[in-house]
């Protein structure tokens, strides 16, 4: 049986999630969630293929633990979160 601090730990606990950024458009997607940080690195490269063939330009990727609110933020989202 779990106590309660280890139920409590489980609940708050991230998922992993594949950020992919770009600057041409300035978009940034978020895939999964993962379970692990090695499932999320093995579909990059299908993301990155697709992302590729939608014509976008500078991409970035970065697999971390986080709870995205949204899945795609588009550059006025991007902006108006940043201050600008």
């Amino acid at each position: 049986m779990k106590s309660t601090d280890d139920a409590h730990s489980n609940q708050i606990e991230l998922n992993w999630w594949a950020e992919i950024t770009t600057t041409q458009p300035h978009v940034i997607y978020y895939f999964g969630p993962f379970i692990s940080k090695q499932e999320a690195q093995w579909f990059l490269p299908g993301y990155i293929e697709d992302i590729e063939q939608e014509g976008c330009q500078e991409i970035r990727v970065q697999v971390k633990r986080c709870q995205p609110t949204n899945l795609t933020i588009f550059e006025e989202q991007v902006l108006a979160t940043s201050g600008r």
